[in-house]
């Protein structure tokens, strides 16, 4: 009996140490996925914060760009984008269904997904939202940001607006170009327009987008139609310039030779000619002249 009995404490004493064992090596192996899981999480919660705040950003600046359209003033917070500060022409709120950041207690569109503010920078017609993001440092390689160049809003206003100014001109000289033509001087010619009942009295017909009088096209009078030296400048800077060159032509005359980036152009006599389009780039076109 005593053999036996002692058989039986040997067993039950291997069977508590394997089980101990087999907890130890549970224990060991759940901490080696823990510890690779970890890592893996982080990236993606990283990655989906990062996605979002782009997301917003985005929401952010086209909001910033209809602040711009309606009140001509680039916004530089994000409760002006939600709450009237008496700007005029204001016609928010430009941003709706935010929610509140449970960690700040503000409007979910004024912090990112790691509910930290926003930063607005403006330089000239350039509007930069930015967020410090993951580091929460700005000035590192993981800021995220959006620019917004209102400059899009003012060509758009001023192309919009010389259509309606060049047809009341046309409509004008349509009945009084010879008995009462048009001074070539706009401000004087914009109050025939009003006076005579072709534009409506808004002083804002005056200037472009940028704040600029609008200037005659060509140098003799009457005027017939009206121009920005915005609009030149703004194509130029998005590289999409028409270059003009002059050729002496080989033949009974000079020739005019127009060259643009399609390698287009024409001249009256016999001639090549080349322009260069202003722009981010350089495109040379050679016209053949037909004499």
């Amino acid at each position: 009996m005593k053999t036996h009995h002692g058989f039986l404490a040997l067993r039950t004493s291997l069977r508590r140490g394997f089980t101990l064992i087999e907890l130890v090596i549970a224990i060991s192996i759940v901490a080696v996925l823990a510890g690779a899981a970890i890592p893996v999480t982080a990236k993606v919660l990283t990655y989906k914060a990062r996605k979002a705040t782009r997301e917003e950003l985005q929401v952010l600046g086209d909001a910033a760009l209809e602040h711009f359209r309606d009140t001509r003033t680039i916004p530089t917070t994000v409760s002006s984008l939600m709450v009237d500060s008496n700007v005029a022409g204001w016609s928010g709120p430009y941003l709706g269904g935010a929610v509140t950041d449970q960690l700040t207690g503000t409007s979910g569109f004024e912090v990112d997904a790691w509910s930290r503010s926003y930063r607005f920078t403006v330089s000239g017609d350039q509007l930069t939202i930015a967020s410090r993001a993951e580091d929460a440092t700005f000035g590192n390689t993981d800021d995220i940001s959006i620019v917004v160049d209102v400059g899009v809003a003012r060509r758009e206003e001023t192309v919009a607006e010389l259509k309606l100014l060049n047809q009341s001109i046309n409509a004008y000289n349509a009945t009084y170009l010879a008995t009462a033509p048009l001074s070539m001087v706009w401000s004087t010619a914009y109050s025939t327009l009003v006076t005579r009942g072709f534009l409506p009295t808004y002083t804002g017909y005056l200037t472009d987008g940028w704040g600029q009088a609008y200037v005659p096209v060509g140098t003799g009078s009457p005027l017939v139609e009206l121009t920005s030296t915005n609009l030149a400048q703004s194509q130029a800077g998005n590289g999409n310039g028409n270059g003009n060159g002059n050729a002496n032509g080989n033949g009974n005359g000079n020739g005019n030779g127009n060259g643009n980036a399609n390698g287009n152009g024409k001249n009256n006599g016999k001639a090549n000619g080349k322009g260069k389009g202003k722009g981010n780039g350089k495109g040379k076109g050679k016209g053949n002249g037909k004499n």
